[in-house]
């Protein structure tokens, strides 16, 4: 992924991680483009300090380039569920189900990987309230389709 703006570009290698669970910066490459014009485009460690790796991540992974996403959710021929990341519709009706709860797990997860608040990410996905969304993941670590948690604030797949 590269961004360019002011004279200065950046560019980053973004890798998923088994054991983190989630994708990580592996390179961080910050260079004066060849357009900086004089007086612009100076790598300096205020520059360095002020550049926010961890929201470059966030959102190289959820926000839509010029051709879309960098996410393409594949077809699901044989119908597997959790696939992808948009659940089947009305899916929050049918209450912490089986079903539902493995999806829980599956966009806790997901939105872990892609450095997205998880709780939140289920809440929103499935249309819950924010309670209703808690029970459900702390159901779905019951039933063992998610680890336990590693305390507050602290997520865990």
């Amino acid at each position: 992924m590269s961004r360019e703006g002011g004279g200065v570009g950046t560019r980053l290698h973004i890798e998923y991680d088994d054991e983190a669970r989630r994708y990580l910066c592996t390179s961080f490459e910050v260079y004066r483009t060849p357009e900086a014009s004089e007086g612009k485009g100076f790598v300096t460690t205020e520059l360095l300090r002020d550049t926010p790796v961890g929201s470059f991540i966030s959102a190289t992974l959820n926000i839509p380039g010029s051709d879309g996403h960098i996410f393409r959710e594949l077809p699901n021929p044989d119908n597997v569920e959790p696939w992808g990341w948009t659940p089947p519709k009305d899916l929050s009706k049918e209450g912490p189900t089986d079903r539902a709860l493995q999806w829980v797990a599956h966009l806790y997860l997901y939105a872990m990987a892609v450095s997205l608040p998880p709780a939140k990410g289920v809440e929103d996905t499935l249309g819950l309230t924010h309670s209703t969304a808690a029970r459900w993941i702390r159901l779905a670590r019951q039933k063992g389709y998610l680890g336990p948690s590693e305390g507050p604030g602290r997520a865990a797949g």
